[in-house]
């Protein structure tokens, strides 16, 4: 319809006309460029909108289970230095011995800082963690990413130098209950043996359950650190979110 007006137009040669008919098929495939660019860019926004709301359920449930790892490693210390203390005075009160098992059974029970990636790795492997507009969320992903990498490595070295002292400190030990059980569990007295008098007068065991104390409390140290992060990252995308 158009091209026959312009046409006509030309044919009447009205140049006025002819420019404004010109000027009207401009605008209309601006207008149409426009609304694509703008339909695009929604698409876009509501993949990073969902994108979000995924890697927020993810870094949540990091969070928890960096919180109850650095509380578990918190009780092992407790347990542990209570142990190291009872082992000097060779006297183990009924109200500690509990205790004291459990400082035994968990000896070195380290654990390394954790982060659900699911969401992460698809946006790498799909190439679109662009898709996020914040430079300073995608710069709080990356290097959340590389402290669970990194602690990771230390996990490694911490097992490697701290695996000699927990091979001694149960190889004193006699674990009296048998089948399956959570190592995360504690256990009763009752269900573990030892010579108290022997291990009292042992150094080397007491200077053992000190080093996997030590090593437990250096990677607490590292799942602290991650813990913060991610409840930092966690702040900024719940503001992405809100916006």
């Amino acid at each position: 319809m158009i091209l026959r007006s312009i046409t006509r137009h030309v044919r009447e040669q009205n140049w006025f006309a002819v420019a404004l008919d010109c000027l009207i098929v401009i605008l209309g495939v601006f207008i149409g460029l426009q609304v694509n660019t703008w339909n695009a860019e929604r698409q876009v926004r509501a993949g990073e909108q969902r994108y979000l709301e995924r890697l927020r359920v993810e870094v949540a449930v990091s969070i928890e289970q960096n919180e109850w790892r650095v509380a578990f490693m918190d009780r092992q210390d407790k347990y542990s230095t209570l142990a190291l203390d009872r082992l000097s005075s060779c006297v183990v009160p009924p109200e500690d011995r509990d205790i004291v098992a459990n400082a035994f059974f968990h000896v070195g029970k380290t654990l390394p800082p954790v982060l659900l990636r699911g969401v992460i790795n698809e946006l790498n492997a799909t190439g679109n963690f662009q898709t996020i507009r914040n430079s300073a969320l995608r710069e709080a992903i990356t290097k959340a990413v590389e402290t669970i990498e990194r602690s990771d490595l230390i996990f490694n070295a911490v097992l490697m130098r701290g695996t000699p002292h927990v091979v001694y400190v149960e190889s004193q030990l006699e674990y009296l209950k048998s089948g399956p059980r959570s190592g995360a569990l504690d256990i009763a007295w009752r269900d573990i043996a030892f010579d108290l008098d022997t291990l009292c007068a042992d150094q080397r065991f007491r200077r053992a359950l000190s080093a996997a104390r030590a090593y437990t409390n250096d990677m607490q140290s590292y799942v602290i650190g991650a813990l913060e992060q991610q409840r930092a990252l966690l702040r900024i995308i719940d503001a992405e979110l809100a916006k």
